[in-house]
This record gives structure tokens, C-alpha cells and sequence, in this order.
């Protein structure tokens, strides 16, 4: 079997596990109507189809690292679920801040259950991955360990935010370059991926070097996994019945730090207008306008250029990892830069 097939049947196997760990989870609380039934909704699991559920990567992948560190899977379960839960709860927020409609080709949690209550399930979200951290497991966590845990997910928690409110400001920039982008990502997406693989690390016992490997390919492999979405929205969508969601929503992706690097200034000026007007009042003409652009300036070879670099830098952080632990984490970033969805 072809080691990407492998890969995946345990990143399915393990996102089963999540998932029921998620459902027992939520449901053994007293339920509350337009809260607890949301929870499972905008986890994809108050119905059968998984493509509702996103992809589970980030848990899947801390315990494909805890395993093959000889952690007990079952033992980071709870933290796993924690990272899924905080991520969901930055989507449910997402939506609400960038204004879309729709989320894995069906209504997002505010459009669904009102604005009211999309905030308040997005902060139940929140308080339900802490919740979360302090679930008991076998075998037990140590006091000491625990609490490095609840710093490791609250430094996440943190950049993560700070990510989102440079990534806001952001909307209002015309001027936004590479290197600006590739901070904000890094925040956003780098420390959440991170999260994981390092709390799997603490779990065995690992050292210093070891989790600041894992560090450094989070760095690369975050950065990665989003360029990949701002590609992969503009030629296949990303689960919200449209293509081209990010320049409705007048995000400043990679590929607009890009072309706004090499187009002449009206167009510049054009492109931004297009950006800032609401999203409901941009036309398919916009989009096409837009996406010539790119394909003109040469933005989407672009980024495939730049994931090859993270790609090279990913697999120089962990050239001195174990090699089980090295094949597992070269096999996942090569998953991430080839994905279609």
C-alpha cells in the first residue's frame, strides 16, 4: 500500500475516534436548545456525512506523533479534541467577521441559528476545548505535565487571535506585502497545527529539541496549508458553494500580496476596490477581473513556488528526529502541499 493511502486510512481512523470522543463528550451534558445541538452542528456531526466535519488533520495528526512516540493514543484524546474544538470555535467566529454564508456546502452556525446565538456558540465552543484539557485520562497525566499542556493551548489560543486581528486590519491595507502575510498565517494557522504535535511531545517526555523541531515544521507546514486554501479557493472552492469566497470576502491572501507586488498602480487600485466593497455587491465579472490578474502576473505559480520553499524548510526542522517520527511528519506535509480540498 502507497505510503500517502497509509497515511490517510489513519488520519480517517483517528478522526473516527475524535469524533466519537466529541459526540459523548457534548451529549452527556444537559442539553440546551440553539447550544449543546449547535455544537455538534458546526462539528459536521449531527449527520452521517463526513464531509461536514472538515478534515480532523490537526487532532489526527497529534496522535499519529503521539503513537509513534509510544504515547497510548487514548492518552492525548482529550487534547486532541480540545485543538479541534478551539479551531471550530475560530471558524464559527470567522464566519460571523468575514460576512460568509456558507460553511462545508451548508449554512454556517450564525446564518443557521441567528447572530445571537452564533456568538454565543462560538464562545461555548471555546470554554468546551478547556473543558476539554482537564479530562481525565489512562493513563493519568501528571500535575506538572497538565499544566505545561494548559500553557501550550493558551499561547495557541492567544496567537491565534493576535493572527486574526492582523489579518483584519489587514482588510483595510492596501500596501499588504508578503512578509505580512506570512506573519499573519504563521499566527493563525502555524501554532494551532503546532499544538498537537507538541502536546504529544510533552506526553512521551520528549526534549527540548524535540518539541522545537516540531515547532519549526509547524512554522512551515502552517504558512503551507493556507497558501495551499487561498489556491485551492480561487480553483475549487472550500465547501462554500462558490469559488473565489476570499475576494468576495476582500481577504488579502498570498495571491494578492503577490500581484499587488507587480501590476501596474490602476490596477492595484482596482483590485483593492474590488476587495473593499461588501461581499454581496461583488459580481462573477469582479472575480473573473481578479483571477485574470493572478494568472497575468503569474501569482498561482507563485504560490506553488513558495510551498516548495516551506516544503524544503519543513523537512530541514526535522532532518534529526527520530526516523519513524521524521517519515510520519515528511509523508503529512507532502499530504498538505498536494491536497484538492
Amino acid at each position: 500500500m502507497p505510503n500517502a493511502e497509509r497515511l490517510m486510512l489513519k488520519i480517517k481512523k483517528f478522526s473516527q475516534e475524535v469524533d466519537a470522543f466529541l459526540i459523548a463528550f457534548i451529549r452527556r451534558d444537559c442539553q440546551i436548545p440553539n447550544l449543546h445541538d449547535a455544537l455538534l452542528y458546526a462539528l459536521g456531526l449531527d449527520e452521517d456525512d463526513p464531509a461536514l466535519r472538515g478534515k480532523r488533520l490537526r487532532p489526527a495528526l497529534g496522535m499519529m506523533v503521539a503513537e509513534t512516540l509510544g504515547v497510548p493514543p487514548r492518552a492525548i484524546l482529550p487534547i486532541a479534541a480540545a485543538v479541534e474544538l478551539f479551531h471550530n470555535f475560530t471558524l464559527i467566529h470567522d464566519d460571523i467577521e468575514d460576512g460568509d454564508a456558507f460553511r462545508r456546502n451548508r449554512p454556517c452556525v450564525y446564518m443557521k441559528y441567528g447572530l445571537s446565538h452564533g456568538v454565543n456558540i462560538g464562545d461555548f465552543m471555546l470554554i468546551k476545548a478547556y473543558r476539554a484539557l482537564l479530562e481525565k485520562t489512562r493513563p493519568p497525566i501528571k500535575p506538572t505535565v497538565r499544566l505545561s499542556l494548559l500553557e501550550l493551548m493558551t499561547d495557541v489560543f492567544e496567537r491565534t487571535h493576535v493572527g486574526q486581528a492582523l489579518d483584519i486590519s489587514a482588510r483595510n491595507s492596501h500596501t499588504v506585502a508578503i512578509d505580512e502575510y506570512m506573519t499573519i498565517v504563521e499566527h493563525k494557522t502555524g501554532f494551532c497545527l503546532a499544538a498537537p504535535m507538541i502536546a504529544a511531545a510533552l506526553l512521551a517526555g520528549a526534549s527540548r529539541a524535540v518539541r522545537g523541531a516540531l515547532q519549526s515544521y509547524a512554522k512551515a507546514i502552517g504558512p503551507l496549508f493556507q497558501i495551499r486554501d487561498d489556491v485551492i479557493d480561487l480553483t475549487k472552492g472550500k465547501g462554500r458553494k462558490e469559488v473565489g469566497s476570499d475576494i468576495r470576502e476582500g481577504k488579502r491572501s498570498f495571491l494578492v500580496a503577490h500581484v499587488s507586488s507587480l501590476c501596474t498602480e490602476t490596477q492595484r487600485r482596482k483590485l483593492y476596490k474590488i476587495l473593499d466593497v461588501p461581499r454581496h455587491e461583488t459580481s462573477d465579472a469582479d472575480i473573473n477581473w481578479v483571477a485574470s490578474l493572478f494568472k497575468k502576473y503569474g501569482s498561482l505559480q507563485a504560490a506553488e513556488e513558495k510551498n516548495r520553499e516551506l516544503l524544503d524548510s519543513a523537512f530541514q526542522a526535522i532532518k534529526r528526529l527520530p526516523a519513524p517520527l521524521k517519515e510520519l511528519l515528511a509523508e503529512f506535509a507532502d499530504l498538505l502541499v498536494r491536497r484538492e480540498k
